[in-house]
Order: C-alpha cells, then sequence, then structure tokens
C-alpha cells in the first residue's frame, strides 16, 4: 500500500512479530488524515518502533486513531470512525484500550460547562448554591448506561432547588453510570448547559451502553 502511514504501522507491526491487517492500518490512516497532521513524522515515530518496545507501538498507533473528539458538526461520524479505528488496532497488536472513545468540549463554545467539567474532575466539586468543596475527583472517563440516566439525574439533584434562569448542569452527566448521587452539580447559564448536554447527546448517539467515554476539555 502506498499510504506511508499504513506502510509504517505495517512495518512496525512486523517488527515487534504482530501481523496488522489492512483494514485496521487504513481505519487508522484514515482517522489520521482526517485530523489533519502531517504524516511524514508519525510514520518515522511508528517505524522507530522494535521488539523491546512492542507498548510503544499500540501507544503510536492509539494517538493516531484518536481524533479530535470535538462535538460540532459531523462529530457523531467521527466519534463512530475513532471507537473503530481503536477497537481494530487493539485486536491486531492486541493491546487494552482504558476507553473507547474520546469527546472533546470546546471551551471556546461552552466555558461555563467545560469549567464545570474541569474542576469536577479536579475533585472541586459543587452541591447547588453551596461553595464548593475539595473532595474526589470526578472521573473522566464514563461508561454509557442511558438506562440508569433517569434515576441518577433524581439522585445528582436531591435537594438542589431549580434557580431560573440558571440550569443545574451535572458532571458526570446522568447518561453515564458514573453519574447519580455524588456528582457535582452547578448552576451554570441555561444556553450553555443545554447547548453543551445537546452536543454530547448528538455526538454519542448509537454508541451502546457499556461504551467507554473520555471527557476532554480543549
Amino acid at each position: 500500500m502506498s499510504d506511508p502511514i499504513v506502510q509504517a504501522l505495517e512495518h512496525a507491526a512486523a517488527r515487534v512479530g504482530r501481523t496488522l491487517s489492512k483494514d485496521a492500518s487504513k481505519a487508522v490512516s484514515d482517522m489520521y488524515h482526517q485530523a489533519g497532521h502531517g504524516a511524514a513524522q508519525v510514520a518515522k515515530n511508528i517505524s522507530a518502533a522494535d521488539a523491546q518496545h512492542a507498548h510503544e507501538l499500540v501507544t503510536l498507533a492509539e494517538k493516531i486513531a484518536k481524533n479530535d473528539g470535538k462535538t460540532g458538526r459531523g462529530a457523531r461520524k467521527r466519534i463512530r470512525q475513532q471507537a473503530d479505528a481503536r477497537s481494530k488496532i487493539d485486536q491486531a497488536l492486541g493491546g487494552h484500550r482504558d476507553y473507547d472513545v474520546e469527546l472533546v468540549v470546546d471551551k471556546a463554545k461552552y466555558p461555563e460547562s467545560a469549567r464545570h467539567i474541569a474542576e469536577a474532575q479536579k475533585g472541586i466539586n459543587w452541591r447547588g448554591a453551596r461553595d464548593p468543596r475539595n473532595t474526589k475527583k470526578q472521573p473522566s472517563i464514563l461508561t454509557i448506561n442511558r438506562g440508569g440516566a433517569e434515576t441518577n439525574r433524581a439522585k445528582s439533584l436531591k435537594n438542589i432547588l431549580t434557580r431560573p434562569p440558571k440550569d443545574r448542569d451535572e458532571y458526570p452527566p446522568a447518561m453515564f453510570k458514573e453519574g447519580g448521587a455524588g456528582a457535582s452539580v452547578k448552576y451554570i447559564p441555561e444556553a450553555d448547559n443545554r447547548g453543551s448536554g445537546s452536543a454530547m447527546g448528538s455526538a454519542l448517539y448509537g454508541l451502546k451502553d457499556g461504551t467507554r467515554v473520555k471527557i476532554t476539555i480543549r
């Protein structure tokens, strides 16, 4: 195959005694090009992997298979392709991925939602109008569980009154298994909260329960 990234992946896989299928290498190559990076440096890095550093090959391949993950236009397609590429790479090279897809919340578009996520992941947890407390760090890797959303929302919002025109923003969101009791709940502007929530729901639409999503701010 003529693609330098595909060639580098196949070459590196052969050097660690593994087989990289054309489907897997093409999936990663496609994702990489869509991310808008240059091919030369990555091809060089992957070719440098050797039999003593097989895990580095998996790490490099996963970096390529991770796209920008943003919740904007075309996010649903990119996230599905990302999950497919990561799965194929893991199957081919025997890796174990900590998460299936990455979802990036754009802090320029949703500043208050992004700020709340960053705070919660650092351990700054809100309970409505109360001053935030430095307690447990909320996880950045969450597991989709849409069936538990209603129960989680009731638990996380318990005793936190509505305060129009602001919304009660939850992190982890109720659609994830890690949401519910103990979630951070912060009052933020309605448009910001509903915009980020809608974008997140749209981007993750169709992914099965059990899918692990890494939430990142950028």
